[in-house]
Parts: C-alpha cells; sequence; structure tokens
C-alpha cells in the first residue's frame, strides 16, 4: 500500500539537473535527433509534392526557447511575469525547429504557428518570430484571450481542423506537449523533449 513510498529526491537537486541538461549538448542534439524524419520526409519533397502541404509548429520551446524565462522564475510560472518577458521578446529560435522551418519554406511548404499565447500577445509574437528568424509563416493562430477551457488540446486540434479546411494537407504537427499533438488534424506528429514544464 501507501506506506513504502520514497521518499523523493529534493527540488533544488531535481532542478539543477533539468538546467544541467537544458544547457548541455544533449537537449539540442534530442531536438535534432526528433526533428530527423521531418528533414528526411522533407529531401523528398520537391515543388509539386508540397503544394498544398503545411507544417505546424507549436511556439514556446518548440519554434522559440523560453528557458532563460524558466530559469530566471526557478522553473515556476507566474502570469505577470511571463506577460512581461513575452514584452521584451526575448525568447530565442531553437536552433535545429528554425533549420526544419527554413527548409520546409524553401521547398513551398505553409507552416502555420498555433500557440496556447493569447491573443492579446500577437504583436509581441509575432516581433519575436522575426527577429528570431522565422520569416513569412502562412498563420498564426493564438487562443482567445477569454479561453478558459482545462486543456488546450481541444483548441490547438480546432486550429489545424480549419487549416485542412482552408486545403491544406498538414504533413507534420511539431511541438514539445502532448497537448500539442493531441487530437488528430496531421498526418505526422513530432514530440520534442521538454522536462521543464506541462500544459494540458
Amino acid at each position: 500500500g501507501c506506506g513504502h513510498l520514497m521518499a523523493p529526491p529534493d527540488l533544488p537537486a531535481v532542478k539543477a539537473d533539468v538546467a544541467r541538461y537544458m544547457e548541455s549538448p544533449a537537449y539540442e542534439r534530442d531536438v535534432r535527433r526528433a526533428l530527423r524524419p521531418v528533414r528526411q520526409a522533407l529531401r523528398r519533397l520537391d515543388a509539386a509534392s508540397a503544394t498544398g502541404t503545411a507544417m505546424v509548429l507549436d511556439i514556446d520551446e518548440t519554434a522559440l526557447s523560453t528557458y532563460e524565462y524558466q530559469k530566471g522564475l526557478g522553473f515556476g510560472h507566474y502570469g505577470p511575469a511571463w506577460h512581461e518577458w513575452q514584452r521584451q521578446r526575448r525568447a530565442v529560435a531553437l536552433e535545429p525547429v528554425l533549420e526544419v522551418y527554413r527548409e520546409a519554406r524553401a521547398r513551398g511548404m505553409a507552416v502555420f504557428f498555433v500557440t496556447g499565447r493569447r491573443e492579446r500577445s500577437r504583436a509581441d509574437t509575432e516581433a519575436n518570430l522575426r527577429q528570431a528568424g522565422y520569416e513569412d509563416w502562412s498563420g498564426l493562430w493564438l487562443k482567445p484571450d477569454d479561453h478558459r477551457e482545462p486543456s488546450v488540446a481541444p483548441y490547438k486540434a480546432s486550429c489545424r481542423a480549419q487549416i485542412e479546411a482552408q486545403g491544406y494537407r498538414i504533413l507534420f504537427n511539431i511541438g514539445d506537449q502532448d497537448s500539442d499533438l493531441a487530437g488528430g488534424h496531421a498526418e505526422h506528429t513530432v514530440r520534442l523533449p521538454n522536462p521543464i514544464y506541462r500544459v494540458e
């Protein structure tokens, strides 16, 4: 029964482990490894087969790294600090994701961002994406400011359904959370590593 619960490791030690991983070459290597099937598939795409296809990317810990904010907050979450950090537009590109993005655009594939960031952050998010190196995407879907559902998964799936309704075939849906990928509306899903936080 419950009498044999082991004491968990202390939180500072766990946070130090997470920081060590995120700051080591292993994290980027694991991101790159997860994206390998995407890169292989993109190499096989020519202009004709890319027509009408799309890639969907999550933003935080997928297209952009917010690690500086996460670590600065001790891997916690505080809404006002997060909104201020978004306003500063300081997130940087996850390099392997930016490479895949550029490869997809070069082959004529449409790319859409579907994020749990809220609509009120649109201007800052667009500016941050551009300064991180993301150019000429086809659409950016942000959560409505009044979104109160416990899970973002249905919202994200409905965005992908709307992208399909515009006539696109979503070849790849790439994110760092199960909730980025749940609910279908993509031929292939790619889950990137993220030991920092979980979004239902």
